[in-house]
């Protein structure tokens, strides 16, 4: 049996293996639609879900640093996906919402997703997936805190 350290070495190893393979399959989806990458992928996800998102509340959902933020935005804005304007309220803030070409992407995303996830998550059961979820779900809150102390 593995001692605790090499076991937890394998895990964090696996997770990168399996972030890594996710990329690969990610960006071919994303090609697919004309979307550059699986992190502008994320972003108007993100955006979708939170329309009029301060720029700044969407590096800290997404976990970019805020010198990479504003240039993902605006290539995303320059490839008409997306479109940002002031706060009424507060002049500072910047905020994004999706254009009808965003929205589009995304409803062209879904389907492929949805095959390609099925395909993915076909190893695990309903009930090991809800557990899977879970776990990673406590991790990357756990990562992103232990990450934001040290910054």
């Amino acid at each position: 049996m593995q001692n605790k350290d090499d076991f937890q070495t394998d895990i964090v190893l696996n997770v990168m293996r399996a972030s890594n393979l996710l990329s690969r399959i990610g960006g071919k989806i994303t090609a697919s639609v004309g979307v550059h990458s699986i992190q502008q992928w994320m972003l108007l996800n993100r955006i979708a879900n939170h329309e009029g998102l301060a720029i700044k509340d969407l590096r800290q959902d997404t976990l970019v640093t805020k010198q990479n933020i504003s240039s993902m935005v605006e290539r995303l804005r320059q490839a008409g996906y997306v479109f940002t304007y002031e706060d009424f309220s507060d002049r500072r803030i910047t905020r994004v919402k999706l254009t009808e070409q965003g929205h589009q992407i995304l409803t062209d995303l879904t389907p492929l997703t949805y095959s390609t996830n099925d395909q993915i998550f076909e190893v695990f059961s309903s009930e090991e997936l809800l557990y899977f979820a879970s776990l990673v779900e406590r991790l990357v809150s756990h990562l992103g805190q232990n990450i934001e102390r040290k910054e």
